[in-house]
């Protein structure tokens, strides 16, 4: 493989990274007029997922170049970027997180600790831990996305959850327990795909959900489900979730086996172009790179720590990664990685309007650097 290619995605990720909260008049104004639409605008939370997925890619990428010997010098730029994005993040909150989206980012800077002993990475993962502790839940006990807003999970939200509670170390954290509740409450159960989130309600208080969806009543609850059947992104984020907590050691067996068939479904239902669509079963519908990404990162996580006990599973993951990571190229411009589907405003509410965003060339880089 061409190294110049992977590093100019990793460069053109940490100049993202340093720029992403500088926004241009021409930006504020098209925000504007977003907002007034009721349109998602962007956040003013330095650590949102959006930051997040380009922190989770340059971390992975310098897990990637740890013993690469000429590669100091960008390892030294990665640094650099995430600690000057911890500093902006302090003086804009003063060092507190604000939203369960902060996970994402909470998660790349444990690793960032990890590898490079830096404690300012530590304490920042420190606040991302004291606001998951204290974040709402619903009555079975699943983080809820916008706690005091809605009863919705999310299951952007528990992927990214999940993941930080895996790698942070905090024994009082059940990261199991919520992939085990979006299993229970957010899956189709024709097709063992997930939803994009869901909502629980009292059988006795609503049965026209369970009459309507043939849902039977689980511990008093049935489950509004929410969104279209297995958005690629959704899909991005429960698999993610469940790969690092596999890897991590997290994953009872009930667990482990909706990650294996998590990974089967990835396998079944990749493009043949190697990448995968913005929902995922659409196979003639647009590519989307953010979750290809998103796919391509947690397979090549899993397959990398060894989780799979069978020879057969670990070689069909590592040929769909190659054919993934062509398709990353194929889809890249001078390291600006393109058709990464824009952010979603709602549950079923995806524009279909496509380019270079965060969390595409994030969750791109992280891909790349598990693959390689």
């Amino acid at each position: 493989m061409d190294n110049s290619a992977y590093y100019e995605v990793v460069g053109k990720t940490v100049e993202q990274l340093n720029n992403i909260m500088n926004v241009s008049l021409s930006d504020r104004m098209k925000d504007a007029v977003k907002k007034a639409l009721g349109r998602s605008v962007r956040t003013k939370d330095p650590l949102f997922w959006h930051a997040g997925m380009l922190m989770v890619g340059l971390v992975s990428a310098l897990e990637c170049l740890e013993k690469v010997d000429d590669a100091k010098e960008i390892r030294d730029e990665i640094v650099a970027s995430l600690e000057g994005h911890v500093n902006l993040w302090i003086r804009k909150t003063g060092g507190k997180a604000g939203f369960v989206d902060d996970a994402l980012a909470g998660f790349a800077l444990v690793r960032a600790y990890e590898i490079t002993g830096n404690e300012k990475f530590r304490e920042a993962a420190d606040a991302v831990k004291t606001y998951i502790g204290n974040a709402g839940r619903d009555a079975e006990g699943a983080i809820l996305y916008n706690s005091g807003r809605s009863g919705n999970i999310f299951v952007d939200g528990i992927g990214q959850v999940s993941m930080f509670m895996a790698a942070c170390g905090d024994d009082s954290f059940d990261s199991n327990k919520q992939l085990r509740l979006f299993y229970k409450y957010g899956m189709d159960e024709e097709s063992g795909l997930c939803y994009h989130g869901y909502e629980l309600k009292k059988a006795d208080n609503d049965d026209r959900i369970a009459a309507d969806r043939n849902d039977s009543s689980k511990n008093g609850y049935v489950s509004d489900k929410k969104g279209i059947l297995c958005w690629g992104r959704a899909f991005g984020w429960l698999i993610m979730g469940a790969s690092v907590n596999a890897a991590l050691g997290k994953s009872d067996e009930e667990s482990f086996s909706q990650f294996k068939s998590l990974c089967e479904s990835a396998l079944k239902y990749q493009r043949a172009d190697g990448g995968w669509s913005w929902q995922l079963q659409a196979l003639d519908g647009h590519i989307d790179l953010s979750a290809t990404g998103m796919i391509a990162y947690a397979l090549g996580y899993a397959v990398n720590n060894d989780v799979f006990g069978e020879a057969d599973l670990p070689d069909k993951i590592r040929a769909a990664l190659k054919k993934a990571e062509e398709c990353i190229y194929a889809h890249s411009d001078k390291g600006i990685v393109l058709d990464a589907l824009s952010s979603c405003d709602d549950f079923a509410v995806h524009y279909q309007t496509y380019g270079n965003n965060p969390w595409g060339q994030g969750a791109a880089l992280a891909a790349l650097s598990v693959i390689r």
